[in-house]
Parts: C-alpha cells; structure tokens; sequence
C-alpha cells in the first residue's frame, strides 16, 4: 500500500512567517519532519503529492526523504484560502492504487496493524458531533442550497451526525474514494457563495470526514479504523503524550487544540531532536538565517549550521548537566522572567467579584505569591542555560526509565533538578496559570478559582515566560522535599509510608505503592526529578 502525504502553500503565505494553524511556523516544520521521517523509518515509502512551493520546502529545503514527490498541485486554486483539507481531497482523487494518506501532524511509531492497511476503507476512528459540529450544522442548512443525498439525510435524521477522522484514510476502493472526492468539490463549489454565513475553517470537517462516513453509511460500506469506539468530537486526550513514545503510546496527533498548546509543541520539538537531531537543528538553522525569533532564544548566538556545531552544543549541555554545573558567566546566564502574563491573569480575576471569597483576602495571597515567585525566579537568573539545555536533552528517557523500572525491580534513584521551587497558596494560581496557558486541556478549561491548601511548582524553562507553573498536591511537594538528595525508590517509599495509615499500608501496599509511582511519574514529566539508574 502507499503511504502519501498532502502539503499545499497558498501563494499568499510564507513557511517562515505563517504558522498554518500552529503555535509557532518552527513547529509546522518540526511537525512534517517528524511525521515523514517516522514514516520512512518505519515503511521505507511515501510519497508526497504538493504544489512547488511545498515541494521545495520539505524536499530541496529541509531535505526530507520522500520515495517520489508529484507536484500536482500547482494547478489547483482554493476559492477559499480557509479550504485546508482541500488539497488533501485533491490527492485522494488522484489514487491509482491503494493507499492510505497520512496527515502531516500524524506520527507512527510501530507499523500499522496489517489487516488495517488490507481494508477497503480506511480511517483513524469514528466521531460523534457536539457542539463544535453542531453548530456549524445549524448554519449551513440555514443557508447552503447544495447537500450532496447522503448528507441531507445524515441531517435529516434528527440523530447527531457520525464523522471519521481523517487523521490517516484512505483504503483499497479507489472507485469509492472517486465518487466520494468528485462529491466533496462539487459539495464546496456549489456553495461557495454562502462562505459568509458559516464558519468556513469547520467546514473542513464536513465535507471531508463528515461526507466520507456519510457515502460509506448510504452504500452499506464496511469502514475498518485504527482505533476501536466512538470518540467526542472534543474528547482527544493523550493523543499529544509523547513521553509515552514508543511503549505505551505509538500514535499520536497532534490535531486541533494540540498546536497551540506550549507545552505539547514543546515535546513534539524535543521529540524530533531526540530521534533526528540532523532535521531538528537544520530547522533551525534555516530559521536563524531568515532573521526569524525562535521559540527559545538559548539558539541566537550559538553557531549551529554544521553538524560538529549541534554536537559540540549537545555534549557541552549535557556535560553540564551531569555535573550539575549550575552556575555560569553573565553572558551565559538564564535571561530575565517575565510575569506580564501571570499578572494579566490576576487582573482579569480580581476584576470579577465572587461571593464566595473575600477579595481583599484573594489579592493579599496573589501578592504573596507573586512576591514569592518573583523572588524565586530571580535567584534562577544566575542559572546556566546550558544546565538548563542539557536537562531538556537528556529527560528525553527519564519517563521510560521509570516505566522500565517499575516493571521490574525499581532499581532505580531519583534527584530534584535544579531550580525549582514550590510556593503554598490559598488560591490556585498554577492552576488559573494553566488555564490560560495551556490550550485544550479538559481539566484546566473546567477550572475554577478555588481556595484552600495549593502547592505551586515553578520550574525553570528556555522557552515562553521562562518558567511553567505546575499545580501539585501537597504528596508531591513531600516527595520534592525528600529528593533535594538522591534516593532509591524503595527508600523513596520507605519514608512516605509516614504520611499514610497504617491500614494503607499493610492491607493496600499495592494501591500505595502505585499511587506513589504516579506522582513520581508525573514529576519526571514536568522535569522536576530525574531518574538516576543504578
């Protein structure tokens, strides 16, 4: 089966400049290389089918290896530059032979299930409408004149409609795949002049993964998925947990909110540069040249469009990371952090009076905080970015190591990084952080301001604001306590039975056990400790 992928530039955009629905225009490139080059690893084929611009981009730019590359999308011009599936419609019409299409902010890292790739039809998995299609519904039949028979009576049954995700489709019956593309241009064409009325980027969805399951659903089609049940059109979740990458997770995407979201983009970044440091740092070299602000600034003075140069900057970080070099000259040192963010969260709860708190209370805690970070945050300044850097670069395996451990001995020790503090509170400002930091997050959107006993971890960065927040519980911050010096797990362990009855422990030592193994987890992921092997 061929594997293929779809990239298409409007004239109107630039790759270095545009971000084309993600955070930064460094992660859409960050993203193609990572999810080619899994590809490639993994099946040895595929192809890409672009107009020039694109072609030359991830081909004669970035130097991806695509088996063959067709730029046969130079002819084709969207009546709507919001029309992003488009392009993708345009190549599944152009299939010969059987084939499956792979988004390009898809990464696989195991081979697909051979009986999967054998079907007829392919697709991710099946979607149930909610609001975020509903509503776009309600729209266009208040004012398209066109639906092509399959989908007036998907509307019409008075049932939410079901979708695939296209996040890979495709399959062997290429007759099906015609007749379904042929639908979907006609399906836009006839209803462009009623873009106006309705939200056109939600569009996508229908006449892409709504009409695929809508003509297969009409012709009694068999669809077979890579992933079994029925998912909430907004209910992706661990779909961007490539600290899971390969043993617990071996396909992600990254589709929707997962680009905007800092912290996701971050690892999908860390990911490219653990597996193909060659393309991670020709990314951003080719960004350093066009005069481009990275996501970091560690990468603008530091030479890196030679091979020797990464792998000097590499080994110097790591280097400096192992020996917990911490400290550094000025021109070395972390820059300065910046709370206009944090503040600006503040200023828009403060402004909102609740019954439930007194405000002079709430803003006297704020200032608390706030003084205390600041203070924190300020003692970090001294800290060597190469620390820092060689931290990120080495973490990379700290989850596996975990996991690896657990399942076995727990031969292993933990130490705090350096840098962290945790600052107690009686609101939740790392979680109200979160809230609008992180973007997509179910738990952080259903957030609200509460008051009690909250535990904030600060945790030093090169990116954004130069710090993350964390919001941990007050076992957590135990465990930092005890790791300000290595420690077995078992020692580990060992000392937190204190903080537990001692029925826990003598009729659920498994449930506690693991519950400390979670929290442990959890902190190795924001890298605030990390596994010593031994």
């Amino acid at each position: 089966m061929n594997l293929v992928q779809t990239l298409y530039i409007d004239s109107s955009k630039h790759p270095l400049a545009d971000s084309f629905g993600w955070l930064r225009p460094e992660y859409h490139l960050m993203s193609w290389a990572l999810s080619c080059l899994q590809l490639q690893r993994l099946e040895g084929n595929v192809e890409l089918f672009a107009n020039s611009a694109a072609a030359e981009l991830l081909t004669d730019v970035i130097n991806l290896p695509y088996t063959k590359v067709f730029t046969t999308h130079d002819d084709l011009v969207l009546a709507d530059a919001r029309l992003w599936a488009l392009p993708k419609l345009y190549t599944y019409s152009l299939q010969e032979n059987p084939f499956l299409h792979v988004d390009g902010d898809v990464f696989i890292f195991d081979k697909l299930p051979e009986a999967l790739l054998q079907s007829q039809l392919i697709a991710q998995n099946i979607e149930i409408a909610t609001e975020y299609y509903n509503s776009t519904q309600r729209q266009m039949q208040e004012h398209f004149t066109y639906f092509p028979h399959c989908v007036k009576a998907d509307f019409d049954s008075g049932v939410p409609i079901l979708a695939v995700n296209a996040g890979i489709l495709g399959g062997s019956d290429i007759s099906f795949i015609k007749q379904y593309t042929s639908s979907a241009f006609e399906y836009v064409t006839r209803n462009v002049r009623h873009f106006e009325e309705i939200n056109v980027d939600r569009f996508n969805v229908f006449f892409e993964q709504h009409l695929f399951s809508a003509m297969a659903k009409e012709r009694n089609l068999d669809v077979k998925y890579l992933f079994d049940g029925v998912f909430n059109d907004r209910g992706y979740t661990n779909f961007g947990n490539f600290h899971e990458v390969p043993f617990a997770r071996s396909y992600l995407h990254l589709l929707g909110h997962y680009k905007r979201d800092e912290i996701t983009c971050q690892r999908m970044a860390a990911k490219l540069r653990e597996l193909y440091p060659e393309y991670y740092y020709r990314i951003v070299a080719i960004f350093k040249k066009g005069k481009t602000t990275l996501f970091t600034r560690f990468y603008n003075d530091k030479a890196i469009e030679e091979k020797s140069d990464y792998q000097s900057l590499i080994e110097k970080s790591a280097t400096c990371f192992i020996t917990n070099t911490v400290l550094c000259d000025t021109e070395q040192k972390a820059s300065e952090p910046n709370l206009s963010f944090l503040n600006a969260i503040f200023s828009y709860y403060s402004s909102r009076t609740d019954p439930r708190f007194d405000l002079q209370h709430f803003k006297e805690d704020y200032s608390a905080f706030y003084s205390e970070l600041l203070s924190d945050l300020y003692k970090n300044i001294s800290l060597s970015e190469y620390y820092l850097y060689g931290r990120d670069l080495m973490s990379q395996q700290w989850y596996s190591n975990v996991i690896a451990a657990t399942l076995k001995t727990r031969h292993i020790s933990f130490q705090r990084t350096k840098g962290l503090y945790v600052i107690k509170s009686s609101f939740n400002w790392a979680g109200l952080f979160n809230k609008h930091y992180r973007i997509g997050i179910k738990y952080y959107e259903n957030l609200i301001v509460s008051e009690g006993q909250f535990f904030n971890l600060v945790v030093p960065e090169l990116f954004g604001e130069k710090f993350v927040l964390y919001d941990i519980d007050g076992l957590g911050a135990i465990i930092l306590e005890f790791l300000t010096e290595p420690m077995s797990a078992n020692e580990l362990l060992a000392e937190m039975k204190q903080y537990f009855e001692k029925d826990v422990i003598q009729n659920h030592f498994d449930a506690f056990s693991n519950l400390i193994v979670k929290i442990v987890s959890q902190l190795v992921v924001f890298k605030a400790i990390r596994p010593i092997p031994y």
